[in-house]
């Protein structure tokens, strides 16, 4: 609870690092799931939702905590662990969401990944969905960067241009912003870089979703933030000896993630958890004694 190392807690209580491993394990296994929590506490979302994944090693193999998060609560209605990042696991994830915990779905924001749109298309196929547009900006300089072998010229202007448009700040300066770029199209393509403006283009319908949605993020961002919390107690090498021992781990950092109280939230949310952000009573219950299944 005090987010300490196994080795500081165990010269604490006297008794060896692995015995607490075991320990911790053992709550962890006996650990309620997602959607038991959200049958008994039954948590009011905005239904805006995140989707994302991040890479645990387990003995030097890889594998992927897939996380969803939503936007107004920062809550994690559901997450699972799998041996790969594709199309079966995201499916598998959204109909978990859709069906079992009754998620109130408005729309969904993703980094693009093939393999969660093509999930999307399948179990949300009217949903609203939005690209992250600082994941796409960053592709773009990476792609020009270390992958581009043409001539440089009309590079910088097609940074300058995708970023403008990705980062407008309403429909307004969009339409300003498209008109100077299609005025600069006619020169980008003299210069070679018509592959990269139909990619781009290609993406328009998914670019400004959230103009349309209030309340519906146009990055990632905020499921990033979530990772990044529950990556400080993460090993990322060599960190568990099994899927089991690691999925038991990472199902407690999640539970103590939605009770935790934030302390440096940026939008007013501070002395709150994410569960209290979603309607949920939390303050006569003890986490760790909660998230343990009845016996």
């Amino acid at each position: 609870d005090a987010e300490a190392s196994y080795r500081a807690v165990s010269r604490q209580l006297r008794i060896r690092p692995n015995t607490i491993f075991e320990l911790i394990n053992e709550l962890g296994q006996n650990c309620k799931s997602l959607v038991e929590v959200a049958q008994e506490l039954k948590p009011s979302w905005s239904g805006y939702l995140l989707a994302d994944a991040k890479t645990i090693f387990v003995k030097k193999e890889k594998f992927y905590l897939l996380l969803t998060a939503d936007a107004l609560t920062q809550d994690i209605p559901m997450a699972t662990f799998s041996f790969s990042e594709d199309y079966p696991s995201y499916y598998e994830l959204l109909r978990t969401i859709k069906d079992d915990i009754k998620f109130p779905l408005q729309g969904i924001t993703t980094d693009g990944d093939p393999g969660l749109l093509k999930a999307i298309k399948k179990v949300f196929p009217d949903a609203p969905s939005q690209l992250c547009t600082k994941h796409l900006d960053s592709y773009h300089r990476y792609y020009f960067n270390y992958l581009y072998q043409g001539n440089r010229e009309g590079i910088d202007l097609f940074l300058k241009l995708t970023h403008q448009l990705l980062f407008a700040s309403d429909l307004w300066r969009l339409e300003y912003l498209l008109q100077a770029y299609f005025d600069s199209k006619p020169y980008l393509q003299s210069v070679g870089l018509t592959k990269e403006l139909e990619g781009f283009e290609s993406k328009f319908k998914n670019l400004w979703v959230h103009f349309y949605h209030p309340g519906m993020p146009s990055t990632t961002n905020i499921l990033e933030g979530i990772i990044s919390q529950l990556s400080r107690k993460i090993t990322d090498t060599d960190g568990f000896n099994s899927p089991a021992t690691a999925w038991n781990s990472l199902k407690l950092l999640i539970m103590n993630y939605r009770f935790k109280k934030f302390s440096c939230s940026h939008n007013g949310n501070n002395r709150k958890n994410p569960l209290e952000l979603a309607k949920v009573k939390t303050n006569n219950i003890n986490w760790i004694k909660f998230s343990q299944k009845p016996t």
